[in-house]
């Protein structure tokens, strides 16, 4: 079988049209015809039902696509091992929640760089949901994430052998604009911030996580709250902050210079704890393969370094 058919075949599937197709794979469409035209050949089959509308899968077409995609998936990993075997640099793709990958993690890379010139850690940043699915689609080989995980990831994590590890601790705080109604606070009463505008992550954000089950505990919802803005960014979110649009809950690790130049205050809410773990989520598996192993020893170590 030829391979680059089957690529080509099932991005004609994903772009359901010969052209878009083509234009993607950066060929005529005369020459992506010709492939699909083989793989029938090869299999007997249409692939394909023709319409004046388009084109669309048949049976043995999406029986194609599907298997087809399991083996260039295949494919690739060959292609990548094959590639860390030549390029005497080993590259790890770590998952990082935005808190983590953004605050905690570039000090930790730096140092770790520094002790093995040979390896290079490329950080992927987005929220801690989306770190869980791309270490199990394999889009990164580790991750990190901030607060707890849905129970469907756990569930899936544990499936694929994915194992889970705490290896730090964090806390929340109310973040404040530097005004005068909260110049003179300490600290903020539950009751209090159920009625402050609140500014808050999006859906899969292992800070939002953190808020949603500190709440419940105390039996009270986000619904609870008076939520006027949702964000997917802490930068985004201090900088409403400090423009007085409202407040916050977000870690100190990440307000460092907002603290020092007075711009946002953090204050404790009494009566509740906005707490959450760092958990490192890792294949045991790929453990003794360079930089893997040296990695995951490094972030389990007193060394690591957090920023």
């Amino acid at each position: 079988m030829d391979f680059g058919s089957l690529r080509a075949f099932c991005t004609v599937v994903e772009t359901g049209s010969i052209s878009k197709a083509a234009r993607k794979l950066f060929i005529t469409q005369p020459a992506l015809s010709v492939k699909i035209q083989g793989l029938e050949k090869y299999y007997k089959e249409s692939l394909f039902d023709r319409t004046n509308k388009g084109i669309k899968p048949t049976q043995t077409g999406l029986l194609v696509y599907n298997q087809g995609q399991k083996i260039l998936a295949i494919l690739e990993n060959i292609e990548s091992e094959i590639n860390r075997n030549r390029n005497p640099v080993r590259e790890l793709m770590v998952g990082a929640a935005s808190t983590i990958g953004n605050y905690a993690l570039p000090c930790t890379v730096y140092v770790f760089s520094e002790r093995y010139p040979d390896c290079k850690i490329s950080l992927e940043i987005s929220n801690s949901q989306r770190v869980a699915e791309s270490v199990l689609n394999r889009k990164v080989e580790m991750g990190l994430v901030e607060g707890p995980l849905a129970e469907s990831h756990k569930k899936a994590l544990a499936q694929e052998g994915v194992k889970t590890k705490v290896i730090a601790h964090n806390e929340l705080f109310l973040i404040v604009p530097n005004a005068e109604k909260f110049r003179e606070l300490k600290s903020v009463k539950l009751e209090d911030l159920q009625k402050l505008p609140l500014i808050i992550r999006e859906k899969g954000s292992g800070i939002r996580s953190t808020v949603e089950t500190a709440l419940e505990e105390k039996g009270l919802t986000l619904k609870d709250l008076n939520i006027i803005l949702e964000l997917n960014t802490i930068n985004s979110i201090k900088s409403a902050v400090a423009a007085n649009k409202g407040v916050s809950l977000l870690p100190k690790m990440a307000l460092r210079k907002e603290l020092n130049y007075k711009t946002v205050k953090a204050l404790p809410v009494d009566g509740i704890s906005f707490s959450h773990d760092f958990t490192l989520l890792y294949y045991h598996t790929e453990n003794g393969k360079p930089p893997y192993s040296a990695f995951l020893k490094f972030l389990n170590s007193k060394d690591r370094g957090f920023c």
